[in-house]
């Protein structure tokens, strides 16, 4: 039934109808604490907005608590923001979470992040085993296809992938839509290529 739900919902938005309001999404500070800034989403369904909300705080307490962990005794501070590059009408909703940890003694912050996309109409979560069904412009986002792109993108943009790199054996589960409806992979940085050159940003429905 999911899966059903979410094709509907494309091919909905695809020929422009008016299948849900985009959600509204509110900054909150998280415990107060100033730095630490997630969304809060608003939406024309209750039941649907309370389980999004549920699935965010959980999943911001699990990382920050995480990141605590993994710092140990030379965490100093951390730094928590978003962003929403996709809030469709009828119900699609992409968000970003970005988190910087400053170490002490370290030369530079720990930079991660993070994705979850929803539709918001039903609150249900969207993830990697959705996308064969709710796949768009005719790609397949097998690890395979989306490692021939990653290495074209690379060379495109003058940087290169760590020697060590092979490809990928699972599609990454960092992912968002953007307004144009196009699936984007996320890489954090040195998890692919040296942390100098960034986060890397896929577009899998661009022409390479």
């Amino acid at each position: 039934m999911k899966k059903i739900i979410l094709a509907a919902i494309f091919f909905i938005m695809v020929s422009a109808a008016n299948f849900a309001a985009a959600a509204t999404v509110e900054k909150h500070l998280y415990h107060n604490v100033p730095g630490l800034i997630y969304p809060v989403v608003k939406t024309s369904n209750p039941a649907a907005e309370a389980k999004i909300n549920q699935k965010i705080y959980e999943e911001i307490q699990r990382t920050l608590q995480n990141l605590k962990n993994r710092a140990g005794e030379d965490y100093m501070s951390i730094h928590l923001s978003y962003s929403v590059p996709c809030n469709q009408d009828g119900g699609l909703l992409s968000i970003i979470f970005s988190e910087s940890v400053m170490i002490e003694k370290a030369a530079h912050p720990w930079n991660m992040i993070q994705t979850l996309n929803f539709n918001s109409d039903s609150g249900e979560q969207i993830t990697t085993g959705d996308l064969s069904e709710i796949a768009r412009h005719g790609n397949d986002y097998t690890p395979a296809q989306i490692t021939r792109k990653l290495r074209i993108f690379a060379e495109k943009t003058n940087r290169k992938l760590n020697q060590d790199f092979t490809g990928l054996s699972e599609i990454p589960k960092n992912f968002y839509f953007d307004e144009n409806l196009h699936v984007h992979f996320l890489f954090e940085q040195e998890t692919i290529a040296h942390y100098a050159y960034g986060h890397f940003d896929l577009d899998a429905d661009a022409t390479y």
